[in-house]
């Protein structure tokens, strides 16, 4: 792993990255950084930085090794797909949806790590529109059976009856017109055909979503009615459908045969984090980690301002007590503790953050790099010298 861009002290066995992953970027054990309590990791600086680099680095490098989940939260596919079905598809739900794709390929130690309860949210979502046609609600439920755990449902419960109920779903479409409405069939068939394991993952769930008072199937049918309501309502339904995915990873790793398989901690990498989908990301988990909703999920973040972005604070010309800021010049590892006080619900975000000004370049890496560039000069096409030119100055006037 090349230290060309002042990485060093981010990804060596030390450094940063693998204290927080438990892993080094060949795969030996560290001793973990904090926990149960994780910061979220916001890398901030201009463009150029190395911020979206790093972010990959992690997920090539470390990704061997722990699960490692990243998406670019700027990339135009997820607005696209939401152009599709506008009504039971959001970006966030997109953006849900590919990373728990990318969890769902994980093929290290332990393997792949199934989503079961941000697949019962997604498919009341789906299910939610009272003016979808039974065939178009339908298939759009079954856009989701790739998020299914593979062999069985849930754990518990024999093959059979997972294709059990792939075929109630289909058998849905000859009901012309349905007796009920499509989201009532559909968690009435979730909750028929599922283990007790699965229920008892489901209540601990979609128990705790607003006014379900207990009840999985009320707080399903909840999350998809708030999720038609827009506004409020729809963020806070798009919140805990992160929070069901993490929930997800958590039980993946907190599990016996997690405990004996898997080791360190997975990652979930947010480039661009500070556009409109990644704030609703991250305020999400902020807020879940500030009341008390913790797991084991690593979130890395790039965010080009140097307080991490506004959405972080709560006054609006930001004056609140700033977050934990560390260099990795400045030597050791970031001493971040979650501060303590203030009412319940109204604390800023901030505190739940952790902003690591990216490395500037050494002079010493300047080098280095403007020699990498000189010795590309043969074979290359004219004018290329005068560019390499350009980019010399440009660094030795930086």
């Amino acid at each position: 792993m090349s230290d060309d861009l002042g990485f060093g002290k981010l990804l060596d066995d030390d450094g940063l990255v693998a204290r927080l992953l438990g892993k080094t970027h060949k795969g030996r054990n560290r001793p973990l950084l904090y926990g149960p309590d994780l910061p979220v990791v916001l890398l901030t600086g201009g463009p150029g930085m190395g911020k979206g680099r790093l972010l990959r680095c992690v997920r090539d490098e470390f990704g061997r090794y722990v699960p490692a989940a990243h998406i670019d939260c700027a990339s135009p596919v997820f607005a696209a797909g939401v152009d599709v079905r506008a009504a039971v598809r959001s970006e966030v739900t997109e953006a849900l949806r590919e990373l728990a794709v990318q969890f769902g390929a994980w093929s290290g130690d332990g393997g792949a790590i199934g989503v079961p309860r941000l697949y019962a949210g997604l498919v009341a979502v789906a299910a939610g529109d009272p003016l979808a046609a039974p065939a178009d609600g339908l298939g759009e439920v079954r856009r989701y059976d790739d998020l299914l755990p593979k062999g069985s449902f849930w754990g518990g419960v024999l093959h059979r009856a997972f294709r059990n109920y792939l075929a109630a779903l289909g058998a849905l479409l000859v009901a012309q017109p349905l007796a009920t409405p499509l989201i009532t069939s559909i968690l009435d068939e979730l909750f028929e055909r599922t283990s007790s394991e699965g229920k008892a993952a489901l209540a601990e769930c979609y128990g705790d979503y607003s006014g379900a008072a207990g009840h999985p199937r009320l707080g399903l049918h909840a999350l998809s009615v708030d999720f038609q309501q827009g506004g409020e309502a729809r963020a806070n339904a798009e919140s805990f459908l992160f929070r069901a995915l993490r929930g997800d990873v958590e039980a993946a790793y907190a599990s016996v045969r997690g405990r004996m398989a898997r080791a360190g901690r997975p990652a979930v990498l947010l480039d661009h984090a500070d556009n409109a989908l990644g704030r609703r990301l991250l305020r999400s988990v902020l807020l879940d980690r500030e009341s008390g909703h913790h797991d084991r999920v690593v979130v890395f973040a790039t965010a080009r301002r140097a307080d991490g972005g506004r959405f972080l604070y709560r006054s609006a010309d930001g004056d609140d007590e700033p977050p934990t800021a560390w260099r990795p010049e400045d030597g050791g590892l970031p001493d971040w503790r979650r501060r303590q006080g203030g009412a319940p619900g109204l604390a800023a975000p901030s505190r739940g953050a952790l902003l690591v000004r990216m490395p500037q370049l050494t002079t010493g890496h300047q080098n280095q790099e403007l020699a990498r560039l000189r010795g590309r000069g043969e074979g290359h096409e004219p004018g290329e010298h005068a560019a390499r030119l350009r980019v010399e100055s440009a660094a030795r006037g930086a």
